[in-house]
């Protein structure tokens, strides 16, 4: 079942016992976090479109100082394993992320999912991070049509510590691991659907405001000279299961 971001791919809910995470720590939260060392200072220099095009961007995004974040409030729930401040900082980084990928989604940019640029760009990674967005797109392209697509809202975001147990089974799927993710609430409204020449459009996914979907996604900050300071994705979970209680949402 295609699901909100249709970045489930090889969802796998893992049955681990894993023992459960203490209690989340509420910290500092923001709807929309802009502290100056949040991001990287990225030059409006005239080579930049060119760079990013060959990353798979085309139209040029605008830059990081000038994207759309997507409103989230963000939640440190590491229980002290990093400040407040520094949960606010990835935070923000995932929502540049966030709104980098929905340019890219909303202008079919392809190549921008598999290029590296926004995830690792390994065939573990794209299929996991990527698969669902990668068959949308390329079956408006196949119909001879234009993928369209309304994000959903991501009303909460969180900080969270990935245990070793979950970290070992994420590296025996294929995928590279790490000590910290963002736990994530997806929300509706959202829809994909493919627009034709002729103005009609057919359906691949809808829900409405009443949808919710929560995953784990993992991986680091990373700054880039073009993108700004993004949170850089290895993965993801969907918080089922024992997953859940990492997510804590």
């Amino acid at each position: 079942m295609r699901l909100f971001r249709s970045r489930l791919g090889l969802l796998v809910v893992l049955i681990l016992g894993l023992s459960a995470c203490e209690g989340a720590s509420s910290g500092h939260t923001s709807a929309r976090a802009h502290s100056p060392a949040a991001s990287v200072a990225v030059s409006a220099d005239p080579e930049r479109c060119g760079r990013l095009a060959k990353r798979g961007f085309t139209p040029c995004p605008p830059t990081a100082d000038r994207m759309q974040l997507p409103p989230t409030t963000i939640r440190n729930a590491t229980n002290g394993a990093i400040s407040d401040e520094t949960a606010q900082q990835w935070g923000r980084a995932f929502q540049l992320a966030q709104a980098y990928y929905y340019w890219a989604m909303q202008n079919g940019d392809r190549a921008a999912l598999t290029s590296g640029a926004l995830a690792d760009p390994s065939l573990q990674a794209v299929g996991n991070l990527f698969g669902g967005d990668l068959k949308d797109l390329d079956s408006a392209s196949q119909a001879g049509g234009v993928f369209v697509y309304q994000p959903p809202r991501t009303p909460i975001a969180q900080v969270v510590s990935i245990p070793a147990d979950l970290q070992e089974a994420i590296r025996k799927q294929g995928l590279a691991a790490s000590p910290y993710g963002m736990a994530i609430r997806f929300t509706g409204p959202t829809r994909r659907s493919i627009r034709f020449p002729d103005g009609h459009e057919t359906e691949l996914l809808v829900r409405d405001a009443n949808a919710t979907v929560e995953l784990l996604v993992w991986g680091e900050l990373r700054a880039d000279s073009d993108l700004g300071t993004i949170w850089f994705e290895f993965g993801n979970y969907g918080c089922d299961g024992n997953v859940r209680n990492v997510c804590q949402l």
